[in-house]
């Protein structure tokens, strides 16, 4: 067992060392997972003073500890009711049905996804933004369509499309029909060729040629392998624990969903105002990360470790979560430093505005924001101070461990937590001078068409 290899460390011979050497590096994978879940997704988010937590860990009956997350609806006289939905991006398939049946009682779901710059719906200012966020759309959009139409044997209609892509994102439909219109409100045309299809936009006059703004654009594509989609870290971790990842288990094609976060280059932009040049969390939220190589060899280890000791070291990493994302005080999203700024901050900013935006025109009665569990106590006190109160706290179970399963002793659980949280610590960057742009704080996402599915 894991606990017993753990214990004989200070032994002669390769096979204990390794085997803690495993699982530290499982560890150090999880501190920066945690770190990443921490700041974007499933932990507790940065408290204010004596603020409620979104986050906990209890120990129930039986032994077992359970990681739990946190639904509060907040009320003002005469406005709607905003109830804040934190998540975790990992967790049983239970945990998602009880939030999607939360979820599914609201008008209006403001949900998290930093997204392709092309699945936002064109539009823009002048005529530069709207020849780019068309064909930002088109390049986007063309990958659907092929990946369709190699599946269908024919070019398919955007509907089709739509309707193909769903089954593998639910987020899919609403993006796809918004990106499938121009920016000057007329859908791309599909058109069909002996070797592939031709995506156009005849531009602002909607007529064959043209000039400047009213000149077509065209989009070239024969069949060919379309690129993989990300989340492929979260996604393999929760399979390889027996537990689910949340983007195959939540519906987000539903009447009233709506992306509200930053697209990949808004995201991209921020990090280079404050001065973050790694891109190891910028990957991590396209769903790379760190290294295929890296992540291979530690989920080909921890499976390894799994055959050897009867599943104890999946158990272990399940325990580690509990434990790390729920401490309120080892899951502050500051521990990121700058990045923790842009992951947090900044895009609180982009759902905060797009909010108020909706709350100032005729806003439906129910409205719901579907984040990570760490940008919730932002939020909340954002509301506070708007003339909300909270109710009391639904609290859902994520996923629950069992310590005698794991087979570590509480003290090297200690010594593993306590490194996970050092590893996960980032160190300090300074922050380049950032001027305060038009309309927006400083450090805030720079204007882009409104995300798509928005109405």
């Amino acid at each position: 067992m894991i606990g017993s290899m753990i214990g004989s460390v200070g032994t002669a011979g390769g096979h204990p060392r390794l085997a803690l050497g495993a699982l530290l590096m499982v560890g150090v994978t999880m501190s920066w997972f945690g770190a990443l879940v921490r700041a974007d997704d499933a932990g507790t988010a940065k408290p204010t003073v004596d603020g409620p937590a979104w986050t906990a860990s209890r120990t129930e009956a039986d032994g077992r500890m359970v990681l739990e997350t946190a639904t509060r609806t907040f009320l003002r006289d005469g406005s709607p009711s905003i109830t804040l939905v934190g998540v975790a991006h990992i967790g049983t398939a239970d945990y998602y049905k009880g939030l999607q049946a939360i979820l599914d009682a609201h008008d209006l779901v403001l949900y998290e996804s930093v997204y392709p710059t092309g699945a936002a719906a064109p539009g823009g200012s002048d005529a530069a933004t709207r020849v780019a966020s068309t064909r930002a759309s088109m390049l986007w959009l063309r990958d659907r369509i092929d990946a369709t139409w190699r599946a269908d044997g024919a070019v398919p209609t955007i509907e089709r499309v739509a309707q193909y892509s769903k089954p593998f994102d639910s987020r899919f439909p609403a993006w796809i029909k918004a990106a499938a219109v121009d920016a000057w409100g007329q859908p791309l045309a599909i058109i069909t060729l002996d070797d592939g299809f031709s995506l156009v936009s005849l531009g602002a006059d909607g007529r064959i040629g043209g000039s400047g703004e009213d000149a077509d654009l065209r989009l070239l594509q024969r069949s060919r392998q379309p690129k993989a989609d990300g989340d492929g870290l979260q996604r393999e971790l929760a399979r390889m624990l027996g537990l689910e990842f949340q983007l195959d288990r939540i519906d987000y094609a539903q009447p009233g969903w709506v992306v509200s976060d930053m697209t990949f280059s808004q995201l991209e932009q921020a990090f280079e105002r404050r001065g973050v040049t790694d891109g190891m969390v910028q990957g991590s939220l396209r769903g790379g990360g760190l290294s295929g190589d890296a992540i291979g060899t530690v989920m080909t280890i921890l499976k390894f470790m799994d055959a050897a000791s009867g599943g104890s070291a999946s158990e272990a990493v399940k325990l580690l979560m509990v434990q790390v994302l729920g401490s309120k005080t080892a899951t502050d999203g500051a521990m990121l430093g700058e990045e923790g700024k842009v992951i947090l901050d900044d895009r609180n900013e982009v759902v905060w505005a797009d909010l108020q935006r909706r709350l100032s025109a005729a806003p439906p009665q129910r409205i719901a924001v579907f984040y990570g569990a760490a940008h919730m106590a932002d939020f909340a006190r954002r509301l506070e101070d708007s003339g909300y109160s909270a109710g009391d706290a639904t609290w859902s179970t994520t996923l629950a461990a069992d310590p005698r399963r794991a087979g570590i002793d509480e003290a090297t659980m200690k010594n593993l937590r306590e490194a996970m949280e050092r590893a996960g610590r980032r160190p300090g960057k300074a922050q380049k001078p950032s001027p305060t742009e038009p309309g927006g704080p400083s450090g805030s996402a720079p204007a882009e068409p409104p995300p798509a599915g928005a109405p």
